[in-house]
């Protein structure tokens, strides 16, 4: 199979590349490396640097390769950014995912766009599920949500596409952590609290998260673009594992002996977060590997 993967220099993306070449796959990687490092790019797969904005980008990497599936995963993250660099989220966000699109429909490939729990927003009725409302707070209070937003208008024009006869799938990875992950102001909140000395917890603490190791969620990436007859289904890939914040950096301050301080909340920052998993009997896939677990294997 020829598989493009974009953002495959990145977290997520480097470990899907690392994946889809094991079993075989022809693979491309369109990045432009202002998040990713060249070095996590698997030998094995070819490297274009490009940006997902410019459709020039993506011809270079497309038209010989002529891919059977496409990957998107190149975005902007990083929660301090979605307040300070709110317009920069939502330029490569939505315009990257219609040149992805775009690309598709040229290609006649199958699209698997990567969404987010943020698509949700504020939404604090619990698990979220496909039928779970999007709701997002007005937008002079804050921008916390320019990323949010962006992945709900990329589901928005996949099911578009879908509508018109386009094999797309949409993912959201549920707080994927592992090894490459980023531990600076930027980073996800597992690399940032086990990088960091103090660990800091922002608000109270008590807000919670499902955390989904990296290895598992690749194993679902895998099982959504192999699947049959899921055309335009959207599916959460996370854990149903609920942990609050404070309790994850008393156990991460164990691993590492660092001492534990509280900070300013941050913007719109969602009490809960769980997903609903129902949908992933289609693909007969759930995380397997506990928090326990997972934290022991970044010692």
């Amino acid at each position: 199979m020829r598989v493009l993967v974009t953002g495959g220099a990145g977290f997520l993306g480097s470990h899907l590349t690392d994946a889809l070449l094991d079993r075989g796959d022809d693979v491309v990687v369109l990045d432009d490396l202002s998040r990713g490092s060249r070095d996590q790019v698997n030998h094995g797969a070819k490297f274009v640097n490009g940006d997902v904005r410019s459709f020039d980008d993506w011809e270079i990497a497309c038209n010989d390769f002529k891919p059977e599936v496409i990957h998107h995963l190149a975005a902007v993250n990083g929660t301090k950014r979605f307040h300070d660099e709110a317009d920069l989220v939502v330029d490569v966000n939505i315009n990257g995912t219609r040149n992805a699109l775009r690309m598709a429909v040229e290609q006649k490939c199958k699209l698997i766009f990567y969404s987010s729990p943020e698509s949700f927003g504020e939404q604090e009725n619990m698990p979220l599920s496909n039928e779970s409302d999007s709701l997002f707070p007005p937008a002079h209070l804050h921008q916390r949500h320019s990323y949010g937003a962006s992945k709900h208008i990329g589901e928005l024009l996949c099911q578009f596409e879908a509508r018109k006869g386009l094999d797309v799938r949409i993912v959201r990875p549920c707080n994927a952590y592992g090894s490459r992950l980023h531990g600076d102001e930027n980073g996800q909140v597992v690399s940032m609290m086990m990088s960091s000395n103090p660990i800091v917890v922002h608000g109270d603490g008590l807000q919670t998260r499902s955390l989904t190791w990296v290895g598992d969620v690749i194993e679902g990436l895998l099982a959504v673009s192999d699947a049959e007859g899921i055309e335009g289904k959207a599916f959460n890939l996370g854990s149903t594992e609920e942990i609050t914040m404070f309790k994850l950096a008393e156990l991460i301050s164990e691993i590492t002996g660092a001492e534990i301080v509280y900070g300013e909340s941050n913007h719109g920052d969602s009490r809960r977060r769980v997903p609903d998993i129902s949908m992933n009997t289609e693909i007969s896939w759930e995380a397997k590997t506990s928090l326990q677990e997972g934290l022991s294997q970044l010692r």
